[in-house]
Order: structure tokens, then C-alpha cells, then sequence
């Protein structure tokens, strides 16, 4: 298979994906209401390759594209169904409010590791200083670690062009650094030990918020990992019709 037709699929499976959301979201609709919208978004998927395809953007660029804003416009789709089943017209959260939305929701969780980091390198520091422990747990040097690297993470989501990175690595180490903290205060905090002995299930339960930090960076990382102009001239490109 060559380069050339592993990107065209990958746009036509784009492509493929936001006809399948409009489809699932526009069931139960009136029918002439639902093949309006689905004709609108074939329109604007139409312009937006054709106005690729003439500024030499890469197919796979394209395809990126076309499926972040399927997922910045799933709140916007609910909202507008709601509207058709309703009558009643509601807010519609624009790709600006959700974009910062985001941002908001994951520099809040950059500054929430790199405090629980700096909380255990303190408790570290104190146990060696009063005589507590005489070594550094594994799992105390991989949560400060982490913590460390979500500093540099979290530094990286003030600017567009990285913040795509900032948000994969907060992605990676949100995955471990709060079961890791756990662990670590079974060493260096004697209320913590007995309160990690009592409640079993304060581990996976720390690995749960992990995944469930991972996720939303994921989300976040994909959003911004697109190209900024590629959205900005399909929408401009729609208001000019």
C-alpha cells in the first residue's frame, strides 16, 4: 500500500467517523431535519479538503483535523438536538469557551501533580532530617520524579504551539504519580500507614484517578496537536458562502 492512499483513508475514515456521530446524533429527528444537517457537514468536510488540497496541507493533517473538531462539536450537536426536540434555544458552547474549558481543566491537573511531587520531596526531606528513615523509597524518587516533569509539562501548556506536549506528558505521568504518592507516604508518614492498612482499596482507587487524568490529557493532547489554521480558514470558508 502506498503512502498516498494510507492517507486518503485515513481521511475517508475521518470522514467516515463524523458521518457516523451525525448519524447517531440526529436519530429520532425529523427526517428532512436530519438529512439538512448531515448535507451541511458533508458540505463543510467538502470545503475543508478542498481548501487542503489546494494549500498543499498533508492528508493526514487533514484527517487530524476533521476528527478534533468532531469532538470539540460533540457539545454543540447535543445541544443543538436538544434545541430540534425542544423548541427552546440554549447557549451553544463555542470551540473557544471549550478549548479554554480544557486548558483550565488540565493546567489544574499539572498543578495538582507537581504539588503532590513537592509535598513528598518535603515529607522525604523531613523523615531523613529527623532521623524517620534512613533511605529513599523507589516509590518516593518516581513520584518526585514525576512531579518534576509535570513542572516542566505544565510550563509547556502557556503556549499553543506545545501545549499538545505539555498535555501528553501530564498524560503520562498522571497515569502513575498519584499511586505512587500513595506508596510513598507508607514510608514516610506513620497516620498514613495506618490509614492505607485500613482502607484497601486507596491504591486502585489512585490508579483510577490516573487513568481518568490520562484520558482527559489525551483528549487535550489531540485537540491541540492539530493545525491551528486548518479550522480557521474551513470556518471561514463557511461564513463566506
Amino acid at each position: 500500500m502506498t503512502g498516498a492512499s494510507t492517507e486518503n483513508r485515513a481521511v475517508e475514515r475521518a470522514v467516515r467517523a463524523t458521518l457516523h456521530w451525525s448519524l447517531r446524533y440526529t436519530t429520532g429527528l425529523d427526517p428532512v431535519v436530519a438529512a439538512d444537517r448531515q448535507h451541511e457537514i458533508l458540505s463543510d468536510l467538502h470545503e475543508q479538503a478542498a481548501w487542503a488540497s489546494e494549500a498543499g496541507i498533508s492528508e493526514r493533517a487533514v484527517a487530524r483535523s476533521i476528527r478534533a473538531r468532531m469532538l470539540r462539536g460533540i457539545p454543540a450537536d447535543l445541544s443543538w438536538r436538544r434545541t430540534q426536540l425542544t423548541g427552546e434555544e440554549r447557549a451553544m458552547w463555542s470551540a473557544p469557551r471549550v478549548d479554554g474549558l480544557l486548558l483550565a481543566a488540565v493546567m489544574l491537573i499539572g498543578i495538582a501533580q507537581v504539588a503532590v511531587g513537592a509535598f513528598i520531596a518535603a515529607r522525604q526531606t523531613r523523615a531523613l532530617l529527623i532521623g524517620d528513615i534512613t533511605f529513599i523509597p523507589s516509590s518516593a524518587e518516581i513520584t518526585i520524579a514525576l512531579g518534576s516533569i509535570a513542572l516542566v509539562a505544565t510550563a509547556l501548556l502557556w503556549h499553543r504551539s506545545t501545549r499538545h506536549w505539555g498535555a501528553a506528558l501530564l498524560a503520562v505521568t498522571g497515569v502513575l504519580i498519584f499511586a505512587q504518592s500513595v506508596e510513598s507516604l507508607y514510608y514516610l508518614s506513620a497516620t498514613a500507614l495506618l490509614v492505607i492498612n485500613g482502607v484497601t482499596w486507596l491504591e486502585p482507587a489512585a490508579y483510577a484517578i490516573g487513568f481518568g487524568v490520562a484520558i482527559v490529557c489525551l483528549a487535550a493532547a489531540a485537540q491541540w496537536a492539530k493545525p491551528v489554521h486548518l479550522t480557521s480558514a474551513a470556518t471561514a470558508r463557511k461564513e463566506a458562502r
